[in-house]
């Protein structure tokens, strides 16, 4: 049988509307029934993998029916009972020709220890349980080690759920070694050992399973009827946590949170209170808000950028930014404001436009329901978030969003806050000055292109995970993968850095480059929207023709491959002179005759070759 897109949505419509375990599994059943082609959008196209020690198929269904409520169309492999070992060992296993992007490898601890483990604890000498740790966790190990010698997928290794009860009852911690300091070392130990992997994460199930609660994480009806680790109502909660892995692998994650003012990130309206007024201090009313910026300040300092869309008078709001003893989120954190009454829904268009990102890489935070819905109805793209009536929950309610992850962190993501003061500064510099190339010169530009190395290889990885809109192939690439293409010969991957007199932007752009005898093929040409405008694509673009002529290449090839985001790199290759040698549905080959013609370094740019 054939499926169609049809279908399909009409089974996750199911889904939307009752988001139970059952409909997960109803769901995965009846579109596996259907056999549906992969999407002719390669962006949109995954396979994924879950292996392990028990019976898996419903939380790969989970998975599966999640990534497809996303929009992606999943091939998903399923072991077989117990036999991950088998199937990581051998390179022609079906595990390796499903070539996922994503591996779980999920294995019970209680699987690998020894059967008399449990009534044996109490007997056993220190030296002996600390044996049994490392044994379990070599056990494990070793497997994720494999797979990522086999594979350019990402690993996913569950760690283990610390049991809640003892043999030992309340004098557990006062052993050397007790029985729940067994399992909280073996996870330590397994972090460990796993932590230079960069291809191989954790997942700390055992989180997972204290915010759900671990009493409810087994159905042990199903778990001893068939081997089924996971109760149906936590299944699929251990799926979304797959999930956060999956979109910061596909460059998913939200970037920007628009914050709301009155009653969000204070008490009270600052127009009607005042300034002494409003609730925001050491003491509850007021300290709830206090809280509520701290959590915002630490995502702001791992890179999360933070905007204002407020219905206010912008002098009496500014004030409270700029003056209030105890405002923790000051002007300088915000990467733009819009401070007046005009229409949120207008305004949140016009952030978008400023930042330089997509509508759907917002997070809409305000506490008037009716602001909420219409951001929601108008932009469908934007998260809006729910925030509870009572502020006391804002924090907790914060914390829960988990939409802004990335495999890597970068000094780039560190010091995203100070570039966007940066970029306030430049803004205000162009409107000044008589001309674009004015402008430009003044900025005092210069910008570094380099073959990529182990240091700026995390920063690479996370350009090709996370760009949308100047990325003229949007192809993905893991950290495996790019330090493949990276050491072979035929291909060269090269990362570009740039600075001006207003700040240092770091690595912001990467290309790869496929290299045969007589022609460079660009696989891959990106660029942070950060520094969209400064025409810095041109010098590295420059840099890489000059190194292809170097090379003795009588040509350079550039595709483009359209997507819903990348319009702003539509016309790069037209732009530089290269000639339409052929187009299709979703985009145009083009092609540089490095005997007529070049690109040059643009005089007000200042190129460092490594």
């Amino acid at each position: 049988m054939s499926g169609t897109d049809d279908q399909v949505d009409e089974i996750l419509k199911s889904v939307r509307e009752s988001p139970t375990y059952l409909s997960f599994w109803s769901a995965y059943k009846r579109i596996q029934r259907l056999s549906p082609k992969p999407s002719e959008n390669a962006s949109l196209r995954a396979s994924i993998a879950i292996i392990g020690s028990s019976t898996l198929e419903p939380l790969a269904a989970c998975f599966d029916v999640k990534m497809r409520l996303e929009g992606f169309h999943p091939h998903t492999f399923v072991g077989g009972f117990n036999t991950y070992h088998q199937e990581a060992m051998n390179k022609t296993s079906e595990l390796y020709k499903a070539e996922p992007n994503i591996i779980v490898l999920a294995v019970d601890a209680w699987s690998l220890l020894d059967q008399k483990f449990l009534s044996n604890y109490p007997l056993m000498s220190s030296k002996s349980r600390s044996a049994a740790i490392k044994e379990l966790v070599n056990s494990i190990t070793a497997i994720a080690e494999v797979l990522e010698k086999n594979s350019a997928a990402l690993i996913l290794v569950n760690n283990f759920i610390v049991p809640t009860f003892s043999p030992l009852g309340v004098a557990d911690n006062k052993q050397k070694l007790g029985f729940k300091k067994f399992f909280r070392r073996a996870n330590r130990l397994l972090e460990e050992k796993l932590e230079s992997a960069s291809n191989v994460f954790v997942v700390d199930l055992d989180s997972v399973a204290s915010d759900f609660g671990k009493s409810r994480t087994v159905n042990w009806n199903t778990y001893y009827r068939g081997s089924i680790p996971f109760s149906e109502e936590f299944t699929p909660i251990v799926a979304d946590e797959y999930m956060r892995y999956f979109r910061a692998l596909k460059g998913l994650t939200k970037k920007c949170i628009v914050l709301d003012l009155d009653n969000t990130l204070w008490g009270g309206i600052i127009g009607e209170d005042g300034i002494e007024g409003i609730k925001l201090g050491p003491t509850s009313p007021g300290l709830e808000y206090v809280e509520f910026q701290r959590a915002l300040l630490s995502l702001y300092n791992r890179g999360v950028i933070l905007a204002v869309n407020s219905k206010n008078n912008f002098d009496d709001a500014i004030k409270v930014l700029r003056e209030h003893p105890h405002q923790i989120l000051k002007e300088e954190h915000f990467a733009a404001l819009r401070i007046n009454w005009q229409n949120k829904v207008a305004n949140i268009a016009e952030l978008a436009k400023e930042i330089n990102i997509g509508l759907d890489s917002i997070v809409f935070i305000d506490d008037n329901p009716a602001e909420r819905e219409q951001i929601r109805q108008i932009y469908p793209e934007v998260m809006v978030v729910d925030l509870p009536k009572n502020p006391h929950l804002y924090r907790a309610t914060l914390e829960k969003i988990d939409v802004f992850d990335v495999l890597s962190l970068t000094k780039e993501d560190m010091a995203r806050g100070e570039m966007y003061v940066g970029k306030r500064k430049r803004e205000e510099l162009e409107q000044s000055s008589t001309s674009i190339e004015d402008f430009l010169r003044t900025l005092e530009l210069k910008v570094q292109v380099k073959l990529t190395d182990d240091f700026d290889t995390p920063r690479v990885v996370q350009l090709l995970g996370k760009t949308n809109q100047f990325n003229l192939t949007t192809r993905r690439y893991t950290d495996a993968e790019t330090k493949s293409l990276r050491d072979a010969e035929e291909s060269a991957v090269y990362s570009m850095a740039v600075q001006d007199k207003f700040g240092d932007e770091g690595v912001v752009g990467v290309a790869i480059v496929r290299k045969e005898k007589m022609s460079w093929m660009v696989d891959s040409f990106l660029m942070s929207c950060r520094v969209i405008g400064r025409s810095v694509e041109t010098a590295f673009l420059a840099k890489i023709i000059a190194d292809a002529k170097t090379a003795g290449a009588k040509r350079v090839i550039g595709e483009y491959i359209q997507t819903k985001k990348n319009a702003p790199a539509a016309d790069f290759y037209e732009h530089h002179g290269f000639a339409k040698q052929k187009e299709s549905g979703d985009g145009a080959i083009w092609m540089l005759d490095l005997a007529h013609g070049t690109v040059e370094v643009p005089d007000w740019i200042d190129l460092i070759e490594e």
